[in-house]
């Protein structure tokens, strides 16, 4: 299952701050919140997190965070608790790049 998220900051940041949530059980990550709730292991920032398309915080990020949600979403390969937004029937039609042809 796979969490899809948005940050400015860099991935290693990311990582330690979910980790961090994970020791203290804090709600505010969802990623922790499954973690802990499906006893899951977890590991490294290289073996657990990937970057799906760099770009500058903005309207351009919220649109790839929404369009990549909705994609997995319409592969049942969101964790539970992942905010999925609204549906947006312009995905179906979208042209996939190749990196996301590679989503299972």
């Amino acid at each position: 299952m796979e969490y899809v998220g948005q940050s400015g900051k860099p991935i290693t940041t990311i990582h330690r701050e979910h980790t961090r949530y994970i020791g203290t059980n804090n709600p505010n990550s969802a990623y922790a919140m499954h973690i802990l709730n499906n006893k899951h292991e977890y590991g490294t920032a290289n073996e657990k997190l990937k970057l799906l398309n760099p770009c500058n915080k903005g309207l351009k990020m919220n649109c790839w965070e929404s369009f990549y949600i909705q994609i997995y979403r319409q592969r049942n390969r969101l964790i539970t608790g992942q905010l999925t937004g609204d549906y947006n029937p312009l995905y179906e039609q979208a042209y996939f790049p190749r990196n996301l042809q590679q989503i299972p």
